[in-house]
């Protein structure tokens, strides 16, 4: 069985052709090293069950699913290094926005607004809002309201079209919209969030830790050897080693739990 692969936390539609050039990258790298790999992406079971799914050979995740459930039943790859700003060797953070035409410049200028959050679960949307409001404030507590939205992109779109105040915005996603959402030239730049290891990619912890070894080395080599377009599309530029210990300070992340 050639088993799964997703790659699905910054897969946009306009730049999904670069995504699969990824993809067929790494699965050029399995085969060399005698690790069959599926003939493409997986697009269409739920990242959180491709997360746990035994089948699973390569895949990425946030960090807050990880520390919160998936930390011991999937083995660490890599942590990705992005050329975004706000991104660092195997770090990021999140862009705090909100419309250029409103007057309030800081995240605690904001009390009693609507925030806008791709959802709970995420470290960069909803973690990283709470780690940057006035120490020991929660989101409930601090906003009017919380407008869940589904993702960063309609997060963005909420806060342009005036459904919320304010956003935590992953920078790779954020770099994304740059390029790619024309709601982003509504918005304006008011802070950043802590930074944190970035989003780790994963296997199945049933694999062996000799095929383990093996997959994160295949994605480190189709990484450094990927075309510039493609790079630049993605904004992906390497791979650092990955450890739990590397993650463990999310658990103190997001003070709402």
């Amino acid at each position: 069985m050639p088993g799964l692969a997703q790659l699905p936390m910054y897969d946009w539609p306009e730049v999904r052709a670069e995504t699969d050039a990824l993809w067929f990258a790494i699965a050029g790298q399995l085969a060399a090293a005698g690790i069959p790999a599926p003939a493409g992406l997986d697009r269409t079971t739920p990242a959180a069950e491709a997360w746990t799914s035994p089948d699973l050979l390569v895949g990425q995740t946030c960090g807050r699913p990880y520390v919160n459930g998936l930390a011991g039943r999937v083995a660490l790859l890599g942590r990705p290094t992005y050329d975004a700003k706000g991104a660092g060797p195997g770090r990021y953070c999140s862009i705090l926005v909100a419309r250029s035409t409103d007057g309030r410049n800081r995240p605690g200028d904001f009390r009693g607004a609507v925030a806008g959050c791709n959802g709970e679960t995420s470290q960069s949307g909803w973690a990283a809002l709470i780690d940057s409001l006035p120490h020991g404030e929660t989101l409930d507590g601090f906003f009017d309201t919380v407008r869940f939205t589904g993702s960063h992109r309609e997060s963005i779109r909420a806060v342009a079209g005036g459904k919320a105040d304010i956003a935590a915005i992953d920078c790779v996603a954020w770099a994304l919209a740059l390029r790619h959402e024309p709601a982003a030239s509504e918005l304006k730049e008011i802070g950043r969030s802590p930074d944190y290891p970035s989003l780790p990619f994963i296997a199945a912890n049933r694999h062996s830790a000799d095929d383990i070894a093996c997959i994160g080395t295949a994605l480190r080599r189709a990484v450094a050897d990927l075309p510039r377009p493609v790079r630049d599309a993605l904004g992906l530029s390497g791979i650092e080693d990955a450890r739990p210990a590397d993650y463990a300070c999310l658990k103190e992340s997001g003070r709402a739990g």
